[in-house]
């Protein structure tokens, strides 16, 4: 049985793809879960129109997307920690630190394998979806 698939199966098949499956996978499995519906007619027809609309809005997040990496690519974070008699840094900046600075452009993922406990100039990526990456500037200055 040919069917459309409605949503992103993982292992399986992508959103709007269409796929030859067993007709009790298909019914037992599939249709209830609202995973997929028969590729008739009528349906491939709506398929193309959705699948345009789909692909209009994709391009249009990724778009914004990427306006949004370049102002965070522009921004410099300013961090300040105490530091010692001998310059060495009291504490650390973690992911969730760096978080709640760029909140308000939206919530992403910060990369950042270990907190960052040393003074200077670093670079943190952000994913920001859809395969879209960005190097954050974060500058880390001992406390006043």
């Amino acid at each position: 049985m040919k069917v459309i698939i409605l949503e992103n199966i993982k292992g399986f098949a992508q959103k709007y793809e269409i796929k030859e499956v067993k007709d009790g996978y298909a019914r037992n499995f599939l249709f209830p879960r609202k995973l997929a519906r028969p590729a008739d007619e009528s349906a491939l027809k709506e398929l193309n129109k959705q699948k345009s609309e789909w692909e209009k809005k994709e391009k249009e997040t990724r778009e914004k997307l990427a306006e949004i990496a370049k102002e965070i690519e522009k921004d410099k974070l300013v961090f300040e920690l105490k530091t010692g008699e001998k310059g060495e840094a009291f504490g650390s900046v973690s992911k969730e630190d760096i978080k709640k600075r760029i909140q308000d452009k939206g919530n992403f993922e910060i990369i950042l394998k270990h907190p960052i406990k040393s003074l200077g100039e670093h670079e943190v990526e952000v994913d920001l979806s859809k395969g879209i990456r960005a190097k954050l500037k974060i500058s880390v200055k001992p406390e006043n």
